[in-house]
């Protein structure tokens, strides 16, 4: 059943690379580069040390903030640049599929139940009294059938046919037919859990999108998933590259004073610290990312908008496994009374 709602909400209901698209890295930039100021800073004073702790103690208070600021405004560029990288290379880097089956199975399991509980409620709760309803109607027929031919071994094979009708009726009922029927054009009639699309497509994307695909499970895979040590080497990447632009006019006096060297394990040190930093930040780009993506209306539009073949089976294959066992179970209790109404009558 788990891997079933894996393939529905990565298959039919969210477009990885169509989603991320609606990141907009301006807006990305003005949420996180706060959370990096003072990391920003940190190191830059401590890489201007590395290289040459007089050089630096030396420059007048105004050189040093324009430096600052000048670093701050290529940071918030790096970001941008991260961002739209990330959008274009996110199928590699962000595995939704292992997502989704890591919340539904394992310890987790229950949630798939409790998904198909919610959004099926009306129509686990029809399968449960239509037992009464077709039961009643079914053991009319039965008693006039006896009335007629009152033989005893019928019993247990009437309540045999009327457990299994009851069950597979109720089935049908639940998912046929896929598109309204006009009987006898006096009313529509439509599977119940067809008639409901609407209704149920918005509670599915809601339950989906509040407890498996939230901005915080999403961004921890992304941190902490597969592709963690990628994703930790783009922005490595983009920030050595930010660091040697920035070096572009001071590179030649380093070579020539002898400190190129030092440039370059100072660049690679910080780097890689920025890096670490900007990861583990990554958290202040939950809200945003929760408002960007708007999983829960992306996935219920589409849900709704499924043809009836494909919306039907998101329910569906939460009996398929199961479903010949529930019309037997039903058959095999008729059978029951049916022998039990032969004490009785």
């Amino acid at each position: 059943m788990a891997s079933k709602s894996v393939d529905v909400i990565t298959g039919r209901l969210m477009n990885v690379q169509e989603v991320f698209q609606k990141i907009d890295p301006v807006r990305a930039e003005a949420e996180f580069l706060p959370s990096l100021e003072r990391s920003i800073d940190d190191s830059l004073d401590e890489f201007a040390r590395a290289i040459d702790p007089k050089i630096w103690e030396s420059l007048p208070k105004l050189v040093k903030e324009e430096i600052q600021f000048k670093i701050r405004r290529e940071s918030g560029y790096t970001i941008r640049k991260v961002i739209r990288n990330l959008q274009s290379d996110i199928n590699s880097l962000f595995d939704v599929k292992a997502l989704v089956l890591k919340k539904l199975s394992g310890d987790n399991v229950s949630l798939v139940v409790e998904l198909f509980q919610e959004v099926g409620a009306p129509e686990f709760k029809f399968i449960e009294r239509s037992g009464f309803y077709f039961g009643f109607l079914l053991g009319l027929g039965q008693m006039v059938f006896y009335f007629f031919f009152p033989i005893w071994w019928t019993l247990p094979l009437q309540g045999v046919i009327v457990g299994y009708l009851t069950n597979y009726l109720a089935l049908e009922m639940i998912f046929r037919p896929l598109h309204p029927k006009s009987i006898l054009g006096l009313f529509t009639y439509q599977g119940l859990f067809l008639k409901r699309q609407n209704e149920v497509s918005r509670l599915y994307a809601k339950l989906v999108s509040k407890k498996i695909l939230t901005a915080k499970n999403i961004m921890e895979e992304l941190v902490f998933g597969k592709a963690a040590e990628e994703l930790l080497k783009l922005v490595r990447d983009s920030i050595e590259k930010q660091v040697d632009h920035l070096s572009t006019i001071a590179k030649p006096i380093l070579f020539a004073t002898g400190k190129l060297p030092e440039y370059e394990t100072a660049k690679a040190v910080i780097s890689a610290r920025l890096s670490e930093h900007a990861i583990g930040n990554a958290s202040q780009l939950e809200n945003y990312l929760g408002e960007a993506l708007d999983l829960e209306k992306t996935m219920g539009d589409k849900m709704a908008n499924l043809p009836p073949e494909e919306y039907e089976s998101i329910l569906r294959s939460a009996f398929q496994e199961d479903e010949m066992l529930l019309i037997l179970v039903g058959a095999a209790l008729g059978a029951v009374v049916g022998f039990l109404q032969i004490f009785f009558i």
